[in-house]
């Protein structure tokens, strides 16, 4: 890890290096050492990251106008960063697999235009996240999401409303959308974001934001309460305990980090191999937590028809959005059991069989194989050195992983769980150093002492 990444990622490594290093600011007057040590929020990174998450957060509201938006900023911040393509994509290559195949369905797509406008739509959102992965600002980036975030919980509280929960007659409340379970996800997801703006702020004495940070986080805890998601819930619970547990890690040395990440390895994959016990313990909870019926408001009905279509074509799939189309009268059967009068907006709600239906075994392969290792390589760079940022992403990971059964997650086109995704993954390796400057290839000089200003010795 280079001392560049440390002063990147890490707040403490600025201030040590402001405290005994001549060349970061020891004559420097105290206005000076502050910026070092928390440098400004409000740049391109910033601008970028919140224009990106607003736009797919009001996406129903926006309608094509949203995706559009999308495309513009990711495609502008790619220009604008063209020198560092190379550097930034090249280590992520392997993370590039999952738009590939997705675009390489076209060839075997049973709507291949549709296959192929889609495809290129994700194309752009994964290179959205990957891009922002690689951020040399990651606090600027941080503080954009959070503000969209923000702005979205702050305006769905104020104009939202409340829809029935399937035929229970109980309502839940879904903000601007009709979908409570959208909200709930949006609602979450931005509490995990708080909660690292808040950390990070503290860290960086942004006590402004940090005091925002925590009037947000009630909100969207009060808002995920309201949603009544019970998949929602159960990530955020154990998403908590996750980063938690990261966030003590810290302190720690080396093996005694390793050691406990290790046992941690060990109990999740206990639960893997006991997924199905444990999944259906969890389900029967959580339904009757949120007083649901035990199909989970109809998806049993919906795997079980997910499991004729993947038996259709196994291997490949019917191609990338190549189902979910007006007309399909295997859709159109679906929309009217669920109670879909727009005719858009659904899924097989389980990540697994989303991915069988439309890329079959061989795209779930390639997927799984590319989280593993993207999830691996984060790990390591965890106990090599666990800065809050790193923390966080894994949260969001083991966020994101823990719904996969009851959610279609990361297969999206301009969702900001999508982007999320491969902005963890991306994260998994350091942003690219800069070219080193003639100042910074220049030999060090303690700098001549010169009297501190006024404002200073005040």
């Amino acid at each position: 890890m280079s001392t560049q990444d440390g002063a990147q990622f890490d707040p403490r490594w600025r201030q040590a290096q402001v405290r005994r290093d001549p060349a970061f600011g020891r004559a420097a007057p105290p206005e000076a050492q502050a910026r070092l040590i928390a440098p400004p929020l409000l740049d391109l990174e910033f601008a970028t990251s919140l224009s990106l998450f607003a736009s797919m957060l009001f996406v129903s509201q926006l309608g094509s106008l949203g995706g559009l938006l999308v495309v513009a900023i990711t495609a502008a911040y790619m220009l604008l960063h063209i020198t560092r393509l190379y550097d930034i994509l090249l280590p992520r290559a392997f993370i590039l697999a999952i738009p590939a195949v997705i675009i390489l369905s076209t060839l075997w797509s049973e709507t291949r235009s549709e296959t192929l406008k889609y495809g290129i739509e994700f194309a752009f959102t994964a290179a959205a996240g990957l891009m922002l992965s690689a951020s040399r600002r990651p606090m600027s980036v941080l503080f954009g999401m959070f503000l969209a975030f923000g702005i979205y919980i702050v305006v769905s509280l104020a104009f939202g409303q409340s829809v029935f929960v399937g035929n229970t007659g109980t309502t839940a409340f879904s903000g601007l959308n009709r979908g409570k379970n959208m909200l709930a996800d949006i609602a979450t997801t931005g509490l995990l974001i708080s909660a690292a703006t808040f950390l990070v702020s503290l860290a960086e004495r942004r006590f402004l934001i940090t005091v925002a940070a925590l009037v947000v986080t009630g909100l969207e805890l009060y808002t995920v309460v309201a949603a009544r998601s019970a998949g929602a819930m159960l990530g955020l619970g154990i998403a908590a305990i996750v980063f938690a547990f990261l966030i003590a890690l810290r302190p720690l040395g080396a093996l005694l980090r390793g050691t406990a990440t290790f046992f941690l390895g060990l109990v999740l994959l206990v639960a893997a191999l006991n997924y199905r016990a444990l999944s259906g313990a969890m389900i029967e909870m959580g339904a009757r937590f949120f007083d649901k019926d035990l199909t989970l408001t109809g998806r049993t009905y919906l795997w079980q028809r997910a499991y004729d279509l993947i038996a259709e074509t196994p291997w490949l799939g019917k191609g990338f959005h190549s189902f979910w189309l007006q007309g399909n009268p295997d859709a159109e059967g679906l929309w009217q059991y669920a109670g879909i009068t727009s005719r858009e907006g659904f899924n097989f709600h389980n990540t697994a069989i989303e991915i069988l239906v439309h890329l079959g075994w061989f795209g779930l392969v390639v997927c799984t194989l590319v989280v593993v290792i993207a999830l691996g390589i984060l790990i390591a760079r965890f106990l090599i050195r666990p800065n809050l940022f790193i923390c966080f992403w894994l949260s969001v990971l083991v966020y994101e992983l823990v719904r996969t059964p009851i959610e279609s997650i990361g297969i999206t086109e301009f969702y900001f769980s999508t982007v999320l995704i491969f902005m963890a993954m991306g994260s998994s390796f350091a942003a690219p150093s800069a070219r080193p400057s003639a100042v910074q290839t220049a030999p060090l000089r303690r700098p001549a002492q010169r009297p501190a200003p006024a404002s200073a010795r005040a």
